[in-house]
């Protein structure tokens, strides 16, 4: 049985229990009617299941798997990510798009269309509980793709903790929307292709390899942008490296962000 299934079935047969006993008009030796006691009854229930969730974690499996390319030469790869940490590297096989390692189980579907494989990726239904109830579980996990084959990656992330190393990657776009998120960021040095973020209450830590030029715009409301401009001068209401037209290499990147620290280098 499911944590939160235990903790709201407790909650229910104790507020059915109580509202019994009170149209049976039994009553505490005091006068008052039980279903008085019946918030905080719940409310000390709930205050119990937090502190188990806060010193025991859930024990969740640990699943190696790997997604197999099928011969196509080029894919779309959509992750979305929970509470835990999240790496992603390149490291994966020819034949492979992806392989890593997936605490709490990993949910894939992967469809060919003519020679683009498209990829889902997020964690497996039995663990998504709720995040403040319960023992909970770390959903960590390692993924290597292919640094061969061009991907357009798209990247759905919530309170995790999140180490992109894609600087050896093929990348035709990224695509990341982050939730309260500490993400670190190596860009891949190689190709012409955009980046775009959209964060919430998060930090972002963004490093621009060598021999990549960039032009990077912010939209930012009670956030705080730190730039290289050494790299990237202020050019208006953008940063851009002074040969981003002509070079072999280079970023479009666009950021979207609330209360967010942010920091490109």
């Amino acid at each position: 049985m499911r944590s939160n299934q235990l903790f709201w079935g407790v909650i229910l047969l104790l507020a059915g229990g109580l509202m019994l006993a009170n149209e049976m008009g039994i009553e505490l030796p005091n006068g008052m009617s039980l279903m008085e006691l019946l918030w905080p009854l719940a409310l000390m229930l709930g205050g119990i299941w937090v502190l188990i969730g806060v010193f025991f974690r859930g024990k969740v499996k640990l699943e190696n798997a790997s997604i197999d390319l099928q011969g196509a030469s080029a894919a779309s790869l959509k992750i979305k990510h929970g509470a835990g940490e999240l790496r992603l590297h390149s490291g994966a096989n020819s034949n492979e798009l992806a392989h890593g390692s997936f605490v709490g189980g990993l949910d894939q579907k992967a469809a060919r269309h003519a020679d683009r494989l498209e990829v889902r990726m997020k964690p497996a239904k039995d663990v998504m509980d709720f995040p403040f109830l319960g023992p909970r579980a770390q959903l960590d996990w390692d993924v290597a793709l292919n640094p061969q084959v061009p991907i357009a990656l798209t990247l759905n992330v919530g309170a995790n903790k999140a180490m992109l190393d894609l600087r050896d990657l093929n990348l035709t776009d990224l695509k990341m929307e982050t939730g309260a998120s500490d993400t670190q960021v190596t860009l891949p040095a190689r190709g012409r292709y955009g980046a775009d973020f959209d964060l919430g209450a998060a930090s972002l830590a963004v490093t621009v390899p060598d021999g990549l030029s960039a032009r990077i715009r912010a939209s930012i409301g009670a956030a705080s942008l730190a730039v290289d401009e050494a790299r990237f001068p202020r050019n208006g209401g953008y940063y851009q490296s002074p040969d981003f037209d002509s070079a072999l290499n280079a970023v479009d990147m666009t950021i979207d962000a609330g209360a967010a620290s942010i920091k490109i280098k």
